[in-house]
Order: structure tokens, then C-alpha cells, then sequence
């Protein structure tokens, strides 16, 4: 059914939000060329499988989340291990972190907030690359904050 987005630039975010209305949980991955690898869609209750649309932290060394809808929560990954162990002494924040053998690669953040739409889709823009770990701290708090 929505397979046809397959292969393709990614469309607007708000695009995204009317073709995924239905589906409480839904994840769009782009590759390196910038199209769309990966959609993963969900009606799982939140209960058994809150986060089902997020792919493995290893995948996250190719591609990119583009777009995120998660009912009662804000996810986006990071490299950066000390911001992950900064948020997670936060209130209702958690992570998911990869590791090859004693090596850090890259974790997802997760925080509770329902139907965060903007929220998710400001914490997705973030680029890490070119900020200190303060700075992407910051960012992302005041984004929290909002």
C-alpha cells in the first residue's frame, strides 16, 4: 500500500502526517542518497511494543530517521554517548544504546510526551555534526521544554 514511497525523496513532513493518519506508530528511514529505504507502520498497542517502529541502533550507522510518529513519545538518536547519559538523569527519559563489543556506536532517546508531532519532528533536525556535546544538550532540553 505505501510501498510506492519506496525509492524516492522523501516527501514534506506534513505529507508524511496525512498518509500515516491512521497508524498510531510509523518510521521513515532514508539511505545515503537521501531516498527512502525503510518504513516500518504499527498498531501494536503501546503496552506490549511502544517503540516497535524503531530499527536496530546497527542500521542507524546507514540510514537516517526522516520522520517519526510515535503516539506517547519523542524518539531520535545520537552518537554521542555523554549527551545520552546527560538526558537520561532526566525525568521520563530512557535509551536504547548499541555497542560493538566495549564501543559505543550510536543510541536512540526516548522521552514520554503525547502526540509530541513537532516536538519529534524538531528533535529529528538536530545535526550533531558540527556542535559540542553542550550545545546538542541544550538544544535538545529546550526543545524538550517547549
Amino acid at each position: 500500500m505505501i510501498s510506492w514511497l519506496l525509492g524516492s525523496p522523501p516527501p514534506p513532513w506534513h505529507y508524511l502526517d496525512e498518509i500515516f493518519q491512521e497508524y498510531k506508530n510509523v518510521a521513515v528511514y532514508l539511505n545515503a542518497y537521501g531516498n527512502i529505504e525503510i518504513i516500518k507502520v504499527s498498531d501494536i498497542d503501546e503496552f506490549h511494543a511502544p517503540t516497535s517502529v524503531l530499527i536496530s541502533g546497527y542500521y542507524l550507522l546507514t540510514l537516517k530517521p526522516y520522520y517519526i510518529k510515535l503516539r506517547k513519545f519523542v524518539a531520535f538518536p545520537t552518537r554521542r554517548l555523554a549527551v545520552i547519559k546527560r538526558l537520561i538523569k532526566c525525568p521520563r527519559w530512557r535509551s536504547m544504546e548499541y555497542y560493538y563489543k566495549d564501543e559505543f556506536l550510536i543510541g536512540w532517546l526516548i522521552y514520554d510526551c503525547d502526540n509530541c508531532k513537532e516536538k519529534q519532528r524538531l528533535h529529528l533536525e538536530v545535526n550533531e555534526e558540527n556542535m559540542s556535546d553542550n550545545e546538542i544538550l541544550e538544544t535538545h532540553l529546550q526543545i524538550y521544554n517547549s
